[in-house]
């Protein structure tokens, strides 16, 4: 069967460098899991290999679309299957390495419900509601028709807000029930499945610090200023991801330099947090710290000679 193997881990933990080191030693090639890396030009921010270790180290699915483009976890899951086909035509096993937890579970369930197609008439009643009656209304819509899905949804999230709406409209039935059927699955794979956990919490909250202030000093605000003078008038997906979120609110005025920086530490601890209850429920992983990197390579190195 067609190996693969998945390297996950909590934003912070060391997992590009470890891929790398991987990449050098075994007949690998990288597979980016990663929801910001996708978008070009959010570079800083999104902590992405510079180009010089991007050319030495191939990562497949970073810089694929533009910062006003929408990315779904079906397309996601479409790509990787084409990068995986590929990969193997050249000899190589693919190593995806990231953190976008939804990404990997919709690879490791085999992909998304088939859904039906949202027709150009419920998109365009859905939009007139939108504009005349306002988020909050089509929020408190959502909760009407599906509390699940909604429970999972931010308020002010309003791509997934009008995306779940159009699921519950075309198919007739609660997004929270289609999502949870995922395809009768294709693959034919034999997957290792690695996560990194630390072992002190501590460890990893300075880690996320010192990572954000290399970021300041290396110009993120900089980078989400460019970024919103290029795409003036344009709806921003991308400006709504952790980092990007609040410098674009310390550039609007809204809050302090000082109050953004620690509201980027607070939504990125919480973020791996989040990343860590998924990782200790996932079945079939094996767990390892920050420490373990010749363990893991070891096992890297049998699962490939077998």
């Amino acid at each position: 069967m067609n190996k693969v193997i998945s390297l996950m881990g909590p934003t912070a933990s060391g997992k590009t460098d470890l891929a790398i080191s991987l990449s050098e030693k075994f007949n690998l090639e990288i597979i980016s899991v990663d929801s910001v890396m996708v978008y070009k030009e959010l570079n800083i921010g999104s902590s992405k290999p510079d180009l010089e270790t991007l050319l030495n180290f191939p990562h497949r699915l970073v810089n694929i679309i533009e910062p006003h483009e929408q990315y779904s976890v079906a397309q996601f899951y479409n790509d990787l299957l084409d990068n995986f086909k590929d990969i193997y035509l050249s000899n190589k096993v693919p190593l995806l390495v990231g953190g976008s937890m939804m990404y990997f579970k919709t690879f490791f369930s085999g992909g998304l419900s088939e859904l039906e197609p949202v027709s150009a008439n419920i998109k365009n009643n859905i939009s007139n509601k939108l504009e005349q009656n306002g988020l909050a209304h089509m929020y408190n819509h959502l909760v009407e028709k599906d509390k699940e899905i909604a429970s999972k949804i931010h308020p002010n999230d309003k791509y997934r807000i009008i995306r779940m709406l159009e699921i519950f409209y075309a198919n007739n039935k609660k997004p929270s029930d289609l999502l949870k059927k995922p395809l009768t699955t294709i693959q034919n794979l034999n997957n290792l499945n690695l996560s990194i956990i630390p072992g002190d919490r501590n460890f990893l909250h300075s880690s996320i610090k010192l990572r954000l202030k290399h970021m300041i000093k290396s110009g993120f605000i900089d980078e989400v200023e460019e970024i919103r003078n290029k795409y003036v008038n344009l709806d921003l997906p991308s400006m709504s991801t952790i980092g990007y979120k609040q410098v674009n609110e310390y550039l609007n005025g809204k809050i302090e330099k000082n109050t953004m920086e620690d509201n980027i530490l607070a939504a990125t601890r919480q973020l791996a947090k989040r990343q860590i209850t998924w990782l200790r429920h996932l079945d079939g992983s094996t767990v390892y710290t920050f420490l373990d990197y010749d363990n893991i390579e070891n096992r890297v190195k049998y699962f490939l000679s077998v």
